[in-house]
């Protein structure tokens, strides 16, 4: 009887330690550190982004490249991109943007279930959401993203996206983002 308590007792400490592990950095510890972000903004006009996917291990499985194009209007933004992938592979997503009344963003795809919810504060932006994500063997799967951008300056950022499916990590996506056209404040001269 004693071997069982002591390994249930086990089990208990592995799952609180596991609990512990995975929780994450809040969103509130960047607050009122700058740059402050304005999604539309950023993804306003041409963007590129560079990127990797790495499995579980940490191993790159895959390297691409995305062309971007935003465009707002009235508040709503749509975020057209292109993936150009490694292996030849290439993937076209659309998103929808809009914030919402309670200052979250929102976001909808073709390809993402149900509706994107990100949070912002500071520098970071976090958002979360499930992806119908298709494998280089056109094989369908849905994962859960955990996705975090981090504004380096107004025109570049980092992006770290980790993937899971029912809280099983399987990988990372990293990206650099660049705007591509920048425009300076036009100034009046004297």
């Amino acid at each position: 009887m004693t071997g069982y308590h002591g390994r249930g007792r086990g089990i208990i400490l592995l799952l609180l330690l596991a609990c512990l592990g995975g929780c994450g950095v809040s969103l509130d510890t960047y607050r009122g550190q700058g740059p402050d972000w304005d999604l539309a903004r950023f993804f306003n006009g041409k963007l590129v982004a560079h990127g990797l996917v790495t499995d579980r291990s940490g191993e790159v499985t895959s390297r691409f490249r995305v062309e971007m194009q935003g465009h707002w209007q009235d508040g709503k933004g749509e975020l057209f991109e292109q993936f150009y992938f490694d292996d030849g592979r290439r993937q076209i997503r659309t998103w929808h943007l809009v914030r919402g009344t309670d200052g979250h963003w929102h976001g909808t795809a073709s390809d993402v279930v149900g509706e994107a919810v990100g949070k912002t504060a500071g520098f970071a932006l976090n958002w979360r959401y499930q992806l119908d994500l298709v494998l280089p063997d056109d094989q369908v799967v849905r994962v859960s993203f955990d996705d975090w951008m981090y504004l380096l300056d107004e025109d570049r950022l980092i992006n770290r996206a980790e993937i899971s499916k029912f809280g099983i990590h399987l990988g990372e996506v990293i990206l650099y983002i660049e705007r591509q056209e920048t425009t300076a404040p036009s100034r009046a001269s004297s």
